[in-house]
């Protein structure tokens, strides 16, 4: 095959592959051999140093290496190949130029997270949380907040723009949250750097507890957000009563979100907030999720098929073939909660709080607010139809929280 020439007058060196196994949900590169992926089908293969720029990974390098897939012929090359093109060349350069792997919207929220509170503080923005209405002070003393150790100072005022995660006391010494919480840029953070706030409905109340020892799992997956859970031990015990947890898995049900997290406009709120939302099977949240990465892909598609000739049936055929290589982005270790419209669901800044259900004796924790889908084109990753939200399910870490714990 003769290579192909990029604007620069650099070549594009091609190589036939078998097809990568490594799930995928995005496009974005992973694995030793960084290959950019949609699905399971491997579209670009970038053997150099990589920065980091967000949920899509670019290239410096001289050259870059694209793979094609013996299954992959025809048409269906040519419109994965624009994947591949609209990705190397719609995404900003970082000046980092460390290796990095790719990230969902959700990874690193200390800093990004809390920086965006800031800044819809300031300019004025105030809205529903997705679905969401306030808590009644004290409803429920479980919620914890994470907030960013070095953005406080004597005045409560300065935990507004601190939070950038939740979570919940599940004994007077341990907090349980999700694993994306506890790593900033693939690093595990300091616990000096995280206070947690327990006894808070409104942000700039409640008492500040200095983290102790930060424990994410040992498994967690930072690219599909696999094993998402961790837990924080405290410097000294909380007063406030902590909540149980699910004694087995709960497939199906009413239950509830709460958190600090995301407005419908891209504000995000001082009070604490709670949604009602529903348990609902993987499969839904699977063939949601899919649509959108489906839409996403035509998009991309269309927006190179006059430039290199394709015709509306190769678009689709092309599109067909990639989603029919997607692997599910769920696990068995995710629960899918929310509903159908999108109306209720949480966001940035819920992250690591609790799902929960009505039990005996009180609230019965059954999952860990873990990540969310959106289209390119939203400037958000929740509240749409049909994609829910993506919660780490309880039930099957008992063992292991146990085992860090002694909580049973």
């Amino acid at each position: 095959m003769i290579p192909e020439k990029r604007s620069d007058g650099k070549r594009l060196r091609t190589e036939f592959l078998k097809p990568a196994k490594h799930r995928a949900p995005h496009l974005f590169l992973k694995g030793p051999d960084k290959s950019l992926s949609f699905g399971r089908t491997p579209v670009l293969d970038v053997r150099h140093r990589m920065p980091r720029v967000g949920s899509v990974m670019a290239t410096k390098s001289q050259e870059v290496t694209l793979i094609r897939s013996r299954k992959l012929n025809g048409v269906a090359f040519a419109a994965a190949l624009a994947v591949s093109a609209c990705a190397i060349n719609n995404v900003a350069i970082a000046q980092d130029s460390s290796v990095a792997a790719a990230a969902k919207p959700e990874s690193s929220p200390m800093s990004r997270v809390a920086a965006a509170r800031k800044a819809a503080r300031e300019s004025g923005e105030d809205s529903r949380v997705i679905g969401g209405t306030p808590a009644e002070e004290g409803a429920w003393p479980f919620q914890v907040a994470l907030l960013i150790s070095d953005y406080l100072d004597d005045n409560p005022a300065t935990q507004l723009d601190a939070q950038f995660c939740g979570g919940s006391l599940i004994s007077p010494e341990w907090v349980l949250t999700a694993a994306h919480c506890l790593f900033e840029y693939g690093e595990v953070v300091d616990p000096r750097g995280v206070t947690v706030l327990v006894g808070a409905t409104h942000l700039a109340d409640g008492e500040r507890i200095q983290a102790a020892e930060i424990i994410p799992h040992e498994s967690y997956d930072p690219a599909g957000f696999d094993n998402d859970l961790g837990l924080i031990r405290l410097s000294r015990s909380a007063s406030q009563a902590p909540i149980k947890l699910t004694p087995s898995d709960v497939p199906r049900g009413n239950a509830m979100v709460t958190g600090w997290g995301k407005m419908a406009d891209g504000g995000f709120p001082e009070n604490l907030m709670q949604a009602d939302v529903e348990l609902v099977a993987n499969d839904a949240c699977n063939s949601g999720i899919k649509n959108i990465y489906a839409r996403d892909l035509e998009s991309l598609l269309r927006n190179f098929s006059q430039r290199m000739r394709v015709s509306e049936e190769g678009i689709q055929n092309a599109k067909a073939f990639i989603v029919q290589n997607m692997s599910d982005p769920l696990t068995g270790n995710m629960i899918c909660a929310g509903v159908a419209s999108g109306a209720r669901d949480a966001c940035n800044g819920d992250s690591g709080g609790p799902l929960f259900m009505n039990g005996d004796g009180g609230q019965v924790q059954v999952g860990i607010v873990s990540w969310g889908e959106g289209p390119l084109d939203s400037n958000i990753a929740c509240g749409h139809e049909n994609a829910y939200g993506v919660y780490t399910r309880v039930a099957n870490y008992r063992d292991w929280i146990g085992s860090k714990t002694g909580v049973k």
